[in-house]
């Protein structure tokens, strides 16, 4: 009996020497893959279409429609559509405009979420916009950029880093005289700038970056710095916000959306009729740009 217990503890003393990571350790749930977020049209003016990405179909839009990502929102001259991301963010896209939705996917949330009551995304989300044509306004609630969230805007000059602000973006390929411009304007929060610079330039409150550039070879032909916002420019992207809560106020999507399968779905309140109110007004072209006019004017 003796030499039975010299020898379990025998046993449980190498057993203590053995390395940590020899020894079972508890395991971590994995967090749920990632959804395809859900982008309600809250407000719609005129004709706009969207057009998928991957087959090419096109279907004309109205208040409470709900879209996703590897879409293309088409705005027709003097129409609008304010677009409400599950994540938070809402995109007011201009007149004569075209935005690629190229991805928006979210981690899947449980509860439903009213629009107009969001500060700070639930969870983390990935959304790239890309603008090809025209002019946005975008509002983007605080972002969980150290979990890993990104919100990215596109445009054939460069990208827009959003950090969770209020900003405005327009890029017109097509200017007089050969000359095309591209704006980026930040109204509140912090925006990041790429593309013509060899460093990132940031685009704090109440600055803009505007780069003139010749169409022909899209080389920029003015320096890239970021200056005083104009106030028109300003006033113009503080209408185009209160449209933007006034669209998004009654506006709720459903916890656990993820695409067309989804069966969580959103609601909207419209008060405006699209075929009567008239489009809001485009924010004016920069002053330092002789002879460019706003997209769609």
């Amino acid at each position: 009996m003796l030499n039975k217990i010299l020898c379990i503890a025998i046993l449980g003393f190498f057993a203590g020497l053995l390395p940590a990571g020899a020894q079972t350790a508890p395991t971590t749930p994995a967090a749920p893959p990632r959804i395809k977020g859900t982008i309600v049209v809250a407000r719609v003016v005129g004709h706009v279409d969207a057009v998928s990405n991957t087959d090419g179909q096109t279907r004309t839009l109205h208040d409470g429609d709900k879209i996703y990502e590897q879409t293309t929102i088409v705005t027709a001259a003097g129409s609008s559509a304010i677009l409400a991301f599950s994540n938070g963010a809402t995109v007011d896209v201009a007149a004569d405009s075209t935005l690629n939705i190229e991805l928006f996917q979210q981690d899947p949330f449980a509860d439903d979420v009213n629009l107009a009551k969001i500060k700070k995304e639930p969870g983390t989300s990935t959304t790239r916009l890309n603008l090809t044509k025209g002019e946005l306004v975008g509002k983007v609630v605080h972002l969980n950029i150290d979990r890993g969230s990104e919100f990215t805007v596109q445009t054939p000059v460069g990208a827009a880093g959003i950090r969770g602000t209020t900003f405005q973006i327009t890029f017109n390929p097509s200017g007089p005289n050969g000359t095309s411009f591209f704006t980026i304007t930040t109204s509140d929060g912090t925006v990041v700038f790429t593309g013509t610079t060899v460093n990132p330039v940031n685009v704090p409150a109440g600055k803009q970056v505007v780069v003139t550039f010749n169409s022909s070879n899209g080389v920029p032909t003015t320096p890239v710095a970021a200056q005083d916002t104009p106030p028109a420019v300003e006033a113009a992207i503080q209408a185009a916000s209160q449209l933007i809560a006034a669209a998004v106020a009654n506006t709720t999507i459903g916890g656990g959306s993820g695409g067309p399968t989804g069966t969580n779905g959103s609601t909207t309140n419209p008060t405006d009729n699209p075929s009567t109110t008239p489009s809001q007004p485009l924010i004016p072209a920069p002053q330092t740009t002789p002879g460019a006019g706003s997209p769609g004017s």
